[in-house]
């Protein structure tokens, strides 16, 4: 049976004035980003119910109809009821309500009437409560039907309330999900802590949680945006071709090394906002061809100065590898390490004059790092990606 989805933007910020619906949220509006949580959890038809329809609100809806998202406004609870076929399911989410994306599919996975809660606790008081021991999550999963018929006697109520009274004299099935999984957005301030929690869960790797908390809210406060950093990132690289050809082999390996981190934050924040971008394999192909061709360079002018042949076989297997690597990358979608990282090893033994000796380090971590990758692949916890950043 198709999945449909309710998602419920009627309600105004804490301020009074600003739609919860066109609150921004990590580069988009918030509901442009519910309905993205609804679409990755399978619903194919989205019906977003508004009562007022500012222009953030309609460019939100424009850039998900352009990525391929069946999306509709409905200025009335009658229209949006009339939207939805009464044998679809339909996964109901709450006003400014984000959860985690697994709970979201499970609910999507459910049998119908199911209401998905949290427990009533001092962190959860501005949830619907439910009954003396649990309150309402923000989503839950029911047809068509029961839509249609909440409609039919609404009346003057409110349409989030009535429908979760109904749901919970369906005796619909509770799971309980847990308070820190679920966000209920009524300010500015929620807004950013929220966006700042759900770029936290994409990994923080590389940096400890407190900068990796500072950095997040940087790239939130400053409104920076993918294509910034993705040319920064490029930059870095291409900077590293005439400091190997000046003989800084140092400076280039850590200009080639700082390239990896920059171009895996737009990634991180395009993943966080569950948005893919279109050019990103071409964003890749130049990053690796610059990678590439900085080795290339690095061995030239190493075997000028006469430390041998051997740096080609070693320049050109990191390549081989790299491209390896990101091809294992496109093919599973996990990724094990950026591999402009892996010109760390040659940055730190070129502080000590050893350039070969660092270029050696850095083939062997290539392969270390394909090799491991293989393994996830393969065994029992591969579902679980490693992340960089």
């Amino acid at each position: 049976m198709a999945l449909a989805s309710l998602i419920i933007g009627c309600a105004v910020l804490d301020d009074g004035i600003t739609p919860r619906a066109a609150a921004p949220f990590l580069g988009q509006s918030l509901i442009e980003y519910q309905a993205r949580q609804a679409a990755a959890a399978g619903a194919r038809h989205i019906v977003v119910l508004v009562e007022r329809v500012p222009a953030a609100l309609v460019a939100g809806v424009d850039r998900l109809k352009r990525d391929g998202i069946d999306v509709e406004l409905a200025r009335t609870v009658a229209d949006a009821a009339d939207r939805i076929h009464p044998d679809e399911q339909l996964l109901v989410i709450g006003d400014g309500v984000i959860a985690r994306q697994d709970l979201l599919k499970r609910a999507a996975q459910s049998i119908s009437p199911a209401l998905f809660t949290v427990p009533d606790s001092g962190a959860t008081l501005r949830h619907e409560r439910i009954d003396a021991g649990a309150r309402w999550a923000g989503f839950a999963l029911i047809d068509g039907t029961m839509l249609r018929k909440t409609v039919a006697m609404l009346g003057d109520w409110d349409l989030q309330s009535t429908l979760l009274r109904r749901i919970v004299q369906a005796q619909a099935t509770r799971v309980d999900t847990g308070a820190a999984s679920v966000w209920l957005i009524e300010s500015a301030a929620e807004a950013r802590a929220t966006e700042i929690a759900l770029l936290d869960r994409g990994g923080g790797r590389l940096l400890p949680a407190p900068l990796g908390a500072r950095l997040n809210g940087f790239l939130l406060d400053h409104d920076v945006r993918s294509g910034w950093l993705r040319a920064g990132s490029l930059g870095l690289a291409a900077f590293a071709i005439p400091a190997f050809a000046f003989q800084f082999v140092a400076l280039g390996a850590l200009l080639l090394t700082l390239s990896g981190p920059l171009a895996a934050l737009p990634r991180r924040l395009d993943a966080a906002g569950l948005r893919t971008s279109s050019q990103e394999r071409i964003w890749r192909w130049a990053q690796t061809g610059l990678f590439g061709l900085a080795l290339l360079v690095l061995a030239w002018e190493l075997d000028g100065i006469g430390t041998g042949w051997g740096v080609w076989p070693l320049a050109l297997g990191t390549i081989g590898l790299v491209a390896l690597i990101w091809d294992q990358t496109r093919i599973t979608g996990r990724e094990p390490v950026e591999p402009s990282l892996l010109a760390a090893p040659l940055f730190v033994f070129a502080l000590f004059d050893m350039p070969v000796q660092g270029l050696a380090a850095s083939t062997l971590l290539a392969g270390l790092v394909l090799a491991l990758g293989q393994r996830r692949i393969a065994g029992p916890d591969s579902d679980n990606p490693a992340r960089l950043v």
